[in-house]
């Protein structure tokens, strides 16, 4: 068994720059460009939201649980299609527009979010 001086220089070894330069480097170059085309994909998404909260008279201090719902969403529209994304959305939704989140007024708002930014149309929407 290694000592803990053996296990540190072992580790110190593992971490010189030339051995782990190389690695980051191309971990790092797909990060940013994973990043770039997340960004890309949500940040209109994003920005449409904010209109229409903007348009329903939430106030921006309130924005944070839209924008934790609105995560929540996207996440949904990346893994899910067809009826498992309604019916997803749909839980989503009641979650957020109950008591302990938003409130009961909002699910109106969180459905048009749905609707509008991600052309979800929920059971029991024309």
């Amino acid at each position: 068994m290694r000592t803990d001086a053996q296990r540190m220089a072992a580790y110190e070894r593992r971490m010189l720059s030339t051995q782990i330069d190389p690695v980051l480097l191309v971990k790092n170059a797909a990060a940013c460009v994973n990043f770039g085309a997340y960004t890309i994909d949500f940040v209109p998404n994003q920005t449409q939201m904010r209109v229409l909260l903007s348009d329903a008279g939430i106030l921006p201090v309130k924005f944070g649980a839209y924008e934790a719902f609105h995560g929540k969403l996207y996440h949904l529209t990346k893994v899910c299609t067809g009826p498992a994304l309604v019916a997803a959305a749909q839980i989503l939704i009641d979650v957020w527009s109950d008591a302990g989140h938003l409130g009961a007024g909002a699910a109106v708002l969180l459905a048009q979010i749905a609707a509008d930014v991600y052309h979800i149309t929920l059971l029991g929407t024309p």
